[in-house]
């Protein structure tokens, strides 16, 4: 039994001699290889917040020719050149970005609400997170957007905004209660009275440049290759790195991220980190499909976000971990969420039609939308790409909803919508194009949503696919 339990003693120390022969047989540009590819690909996923609001603000820099405090916006609702992650084109979109490092203290100076026209917005600080919605219930007001580091005093009659981070970025949207052109009138005056300047400026202002983005290509979406890096690396250098981003900036080390450095990689990193960034878009794209919220039981509607998003407010944070995969997942969909969830608006998403089955542009579908859905101003439905969570390029339409004049309307005020790459006979009115080859998704927006949505009472039906 000696001599069995020697030999076996043996072969188990050959064993590990020859599983140790085998890890050492990688070169050392094999480990640095690996080693790359792995960081990156998490880099990916974890800075895609940073990078996706930095993406919005070049976008407006490079294609709306806009600088800090500049307000870019959509007056006649928007279109397909509007490449921002999930827009809406019924509400006039409005961007602006500010610098505190720049500017020091700014103002966002908002009006409150007119009979036909108000705002809803959120400020964000520079990882998406909200820091307060503004315009909520028609209320104005001048707030004070103020340095990470700042420990002045705030000035009497303005509402402290406390980032951690100095850019910043706001989504602001203006909301008609109507297509009237007294609505439309009445929402114009009102933009024109958003105002953002730094607060040495408050006593003489300078005048606010309102930039028209109506035919704009503007390209706001998060790149998805080598160029990732770059933005993530500029970023690291703007802002002040928080306690809980340390361990995963010095993971950043291996291909050259590093703050108070110039990021130069040479050809082999970038061919590693364009191939890095890829493989993390498609999981991102994969999981957004199945990481959602499950709304109504045996419904494929959900909340198009993973499921500790609400929970945590849209911050990520749990008791015992912070979601990192999680905040990549809905933020590779949406942007700028809101700071008090469901109340001026609460969104709806599916990535299948009724029998489970995703859905693909090139098939016919219906959606029926029953009469008296509980919102006190408007729905609407809006179709995005899988592939960019934005619009479909060069789509004809791209939203229907409770404020188009021409939609068609059963006898008992239901609604019938149609998706496909062409329009049902009789059907153009209510028909959203999608397109053929690609997987799409719809959200169903609802603005100012009402009891019913949230105790379940109303129930929104699943898509069919049409034969």
């Amino acid at each position: 039994m000696k001599r069995i339990c020697a030999l076996l003693g043996a072969l188990a120390l050959l064993a590990g001699f020859a599983s140790a022969q085998q890890t050492t047989s990688f070169t050392s540009a094999e480990l640095n290889r690996r080693t790359v590819e792995r960081r990156a690909v998490d880099a990916v996923i974890w800075g895609l917040p940073l990078v996706g609001e930095d993406s919005v603000k070049q976008a407006a820099f490079r294609d709306g020719k806009a600088n800090y405090n500049d307000i870019v916006w959509w007056p006649q609702g928007g279109g397909w050149k509007n490449q921002s992650p999930t827009p809406n084109v019924n509400a006039r979109y409005m961007y602006f970005f500010i610098n505190t490092k720049v500017d020091g203290p700014v103002v966002v100076e908002l009006p409150p609400a007119v009979p036909g026209a108000s705002f809803y917005g959120t400020i964000e600080d520079a990882w998406y997170i909200a820091l307060v919605d503004i315009g909520f219930e028609g209320k104005g007001g001048k707030y004070l957007v103020l340095p990470p580091d700042y420990t002045g005093d705030v000035p009497a009659g303005y509402i402290a905004v406390r980032p951690k981070t100095y850019n910043t970025m706001t989504l602001l949207r203006s909301i008609l209660a109507s297509l009237s052109e007294g609505d439309v009138s009445a929402g114009n005056a009102l933009v024109q009275q958003v105002k953002i300047y730094p607060l040495s400026k408050a006593a003489n202002p300078p005048v606010q440049r309102y930039l028209d983005m109506t035919d704009v290509m503007y390209n706001g979406l998060i790149p998805y290759d080598e160029t990732f890096f770059s933005s993530l690396a500029r970023m690291i250098n703007e802002e002040p790195v928080q306690p809980i981003d340390l361990q995963m900036t010095g993971m950043l080390l291996p291909f050259g991220i590093e703050k108070g450095k110039e990021f130069k990689p040479d050809a082999a990193t970038v061919a590693l980190l364009k191939r890095a960034a890829t493989e993390a878009h498609a999981w991102l794209v994969e999981k957004a499909t199945t990481d959602v919220t499950p709304w109504w039981p045996e419904s494929q509607w959900d909340i198009p976000t993973p499921p500790i998003t609400l929970p945590s407010g849209v911050k990520w944070k749990m008791p015992n971990y912070f979601g990192v995969d999680s905040r990549a997942i809905a933020l590779s969909q949406y942007f700028c969420p809101t700071a008090k969830l469901g109340t001026g608006s609460f969104y709806f998403g599916t990535f299948h039609d009724h029998s489970g089955s995703p859905l693909e542009g090139g098939d016919n579908y219906r959606l029926h939308v029953p009469p008296d859905v509980p919102v006190r101003e408007f729905w609407s439905v809006t179709i995005y790409s899988l592939q960019t969570s934005s619009f479909f390029l060069n789509a004809p339409n791209l939203t229907l909803g409770s404020l188009d004049k021409g939609l068609s309307r059963n006898a008992d005020g239901s609604v019938d919508l149609y998706f496909g790459p062409k329009p049902p006979a009789g059907k153009e009115s209510n028909w959203l194009y999608t397109q053929a080859g690609q997987k799409w998704f719809p959200w169903f927006r609802l603005y100012g949503p009402e009891k019913a949505v949230f105790d379940k009472s109303w129930k929104l039906p699943d898509i069919e696919r049409l034969k």
